[in-house]
């Protein structure tokens, strides 16, 4: 994955952790985290801003490598169960993601009742 791929993933996860309007402890250390694993610097966190909606993520999911959109969903089932709640905004923002992928509700739902367990 080069580097403009890995910033792409690094935004669309980050759309997702503060779209319900809540960044707590567990979420920003996953950004923390998210970085160091792409080999981003943690001068580029900043970069991951303006957060981009779940219009906007489902089409730049749609810009990726089929193998890519794969991981960056399981990325992003991860994210939504950093802070052990699943808020309507994140299942939204899953709901949207999740369809460029062929994934129904059921199925997220169920990917993310596991990711919290």
């Amino acid at each position: 994955m080069d580097e403009t791929t890995r910033h792409k993933v690094c935004r669309l996860i980050a759309g997702l952790v503060v779209v319900d309007d809540e960044l707590d402890q567990a979420e920003d250390t996953l950004i923390d985290n998210m970085l160091v694993k792409f080999g981003l610097s943690p001068d580029q966190r900043e970069s991951l801003f303006p957060i981009i909606d779940a219009a906007e993520a489902a089409e730049e999911l749609k810009t990726l490598p089929a193998d890519v959109q794969q991981e960056t969903f399981q990325l992003l089932i991860e994210a939504a169960a950093a802070d052990k709640r699943y808020a309507k905004e994140e299942r939204e923002y899953l709901g949207k993601v999740g369809r460029v992928i062929g994934l129904s509700d059921e199925e997220i739902a169920k990917r993310v009742d596991a990711a919290l367990k």
